[in-house]
Parts: structure tokens; C-alpha cells; sequence
């Protein structure tokens, strides 16, 4: 047998193999490497399988899995290869509910500057999307309880695999978990997961959050809003915009607007530019740089410029929608 690759060699194989797939022998060439010394290679190699769409790579993925399971501290320091092998079966949907259940379960301290830090939290996370995405019958109770994992890597893992669910159930968690709070970041996930799994009964809850005291989630719940280009948004967050003194929030909701890509809310930013003070002007501007490569929104934008005869605006302008063009 011929030396094994070091590390630096296989992670070159790899690469080459995932820029010209089709010059290769996969699983000649490719599934070796998810046997590999080095946590990166298999991780390398996992990725790949995942990016190609490999779904017969399944049970190698499963093996290397396991395999890296029986000594995860050593073998795989910073959970990387796991956290790829999660990631490439749960984005094929593949069925493997033995790295799921092991995976969704596992935690692994790690010493870093400050307090250990647990490496698998991310890894928690993509295995409960696994979970759901194969429809196991157990996916919403092992969802339920990654909702009160202690890491917020872990906690988004659950509200992404909820809001892929399909399932009023779902819905149901995602709104219990907004109504008790928790992190900015999680309070945006579920107001993403919600409009994305239930649309129209999720519009009015959502706004809802327009009115946080905490403007770190209002903000979460416009821009979700925005995302979703749900055309009744709209409404809700000019009303929202309209009735609101407080500065950042104001300007996050613009944005969130202009994200919408819809006419009534495209004029809606028009007239502040050309109307409104030069505060809530530039506020508007801000926003409508997600217009910059539209040359018919340019063009207007400019003529606004042009007759406020503002240099800050002009400024701006020249900055954020002429270069480039």
C-alpha cells in the first residue's frame, strides 16, 4: 500500500475533485478520503459529497459518521468533519436517523480563551433539520427540547428544522417560542420560520412584534417582514413606520420595505426621498441603494437629487448608485 496523503495533499484532492467532478471517479477518488486521519479532509470530503448532490455516498457519510462518534474529542476537535457530515445528508434529505439521534445529542466542550465552549451546538441543530426534512415520527419531540438548549447555535438548529416541518405543530412551537422570548437572533429566526411555514395566519402575529419595547426585535420583525415579500407586508409596516419615533427602528423599517420589491412600496420610499426632511430622506435613500443596479430607479433617484440640491444626499448617491455604472 502507498503512504497515505498528508493532510495539505488530500484537502488539493478534494478541491480538485469538487472543481472538475466529472473528471473523476467518485468513489474511487472521493469516498477514501471520509476515511482520512485528518478531521479536515473528511470534513473537505463531506462537503463535497454535499455541494455534488452525492446521495449514494450516503452510507460512507453514515460510517465516517459513527466512525468519528466513538472518540469524537480526539478524532474531530471542533466538531468539523460531524457538523459536515450532518450538514450534506441533512441538505440531500437523506435518511440516516442513526447520525441524527447520535448527532442531536452529542456535546462537546472544548477549551478555548474563556469558558469552554461546545463545539456541537451547530451540529445539534442540523441534525433535528435531518430529522424533519426525513419526516421521522419523533423530529417535533427532539425538536422541542433543542428549543431550550442552552447554545443559540443549537436553539436556531431546532426553529429552521420547525419551520421546515409543514405542520401546524410547528407553527404552534414557533409562536410559544416568540411569546416567551429568548435571543434577537432566535426571535428573528422564528419570525422567518413562521412566515415561511404559515404565511398569511403569520402576517398580523409577527407585525405584532412591531411594537417591542426592545428595538433589536422590532427591527428582527421588520426585516423578516421584508424578506418574506408577502404583498399585505406592506401595509403593516408603512402603518408601522408611520406611527414610530424611534430613529433606528424607523430606518429599519424603510429597509425593510425597499426588501419587499413591490411598486406601492418602491413610491412609498420615492415620496420620503423627495418629500420628507432630509433626515428621513437619507433614511430612504439608505434603503433604496437595494434598487442600485435598477437603472429606470437609479435614474429617478438621481432627478430627486438633483432638484433637493442637498450635498449629503448628492453625496451618497455618488457613493452608494453611480459607481460602478
Amino acid at each position: 500500500m502507498g503512504k497515505a496523503p498528508s493532510t495539505e495533499e488530500a484537502l488539493l484532492a478534494v478541491r480538485k475533485i469538487r472543481d472538475d467532478p466529472d473528471g473523476f471517479d467518485l468513489k474511487r477518488d472521493l469516498a477514501p478520503f471520509l476515511k482520512h486521519k485528518s478531521n479536515h479532509a473528511i470534513a473537505a470530503a463531506a462537503d463535497t459529497a454535499g455541494r455534488l448532490e452525492l446521495g449514494s455516498f450516503c452510507p460512507e457519510l453514515v460510517d465516517a459518521f459513527l466512525d468519528l462518534m466513538t472518540k469524537p474529542a480526539t478524532r474531530d476537535q471542533g466538531c468539523k468533519a460531524l457538523i459536515a457530515i450532518a450538514k450534506a445528508l441533512a441538505t440531500m434529505d437523506q435518511p440516516a436517523p442513526q447520525v441524527y439521534f447520535a448527532g442531536i445529542r452529542h456535546i462537546q466542550k472544548e477549551g478555548s480563551f474563556g469558558p469552554p465552549v461546545d463545539a456541537a451546538a451547530p451540529l445539534r441543530g442540523l441534525c433535528a433539520q435531518g430529522l424533519v426534512r426525513m419526516r421521522h415520527p419523533d423530529a417535533l419531540l427532539e425538536c422541542v427540547t433543542l428549543l431550550a438548549d442552552p447554545e443559540i447555535a443549537a436553539r436556531v438548529g431546532a426553529v429552521r428544522a420547525l419551520g421546515e416541518s409543514g405542520q401546524v405543530e410547528g407553527m404552534l412551537l414557533l409562536r410559544l417560542k416568540a411569546l416567551l422570548g429568548d435571543d434577537e437572533e432566535i426571535m428573528g429566526e422564528c419570525f422567518a420560520a413562521l412566515l415561511r411555514l404559515a404565511p398569511a395566519p403569520s402576517l398580523e402575529f409577527v407585525a405584532g412584534f412591531l411594537r417591542a419595547s426592545s428595538d433589536e426585535v422590532a427591527e428582527r420583525a421588520a426585516l423578516a417582514l421584508g424578506e418574506s415579500r408577502i404583498p399585505a407586508a406592506f401595509g403593516l409596516l408603512r402603518d408601522a413606520w408611520e406611527r414610530t419615533a424611534r430613529p433606528e427602528l424607523r430606518r429599519t423599517l424603510l429597509l425593510a420595505l425597499a426588501m419587499l420589491r413591490q411598486d406601492e412600496a418602491l413610491e412609498f420610499l420615492m415620496t420620503r426621498l423627495e418629500e420628507d426632511t432630509e433626515r428621513v430622506a437619507s433614511d430612504a435613500l439608505a434603503a433604496l441603494v437595494l434598487y442600485a443596479r435598477d437603472e429606470a430607479v437609479r435614474d429617478r433617484i438621481g432627478k430627486v437629487i438633483v432638484r433637493r440640491k442637498s450635498a449629503g444626499l448628492r453625496a451618497v448617491f455618488e457613493k452608494q448608485f453611480e459607481a460602478g455604472h
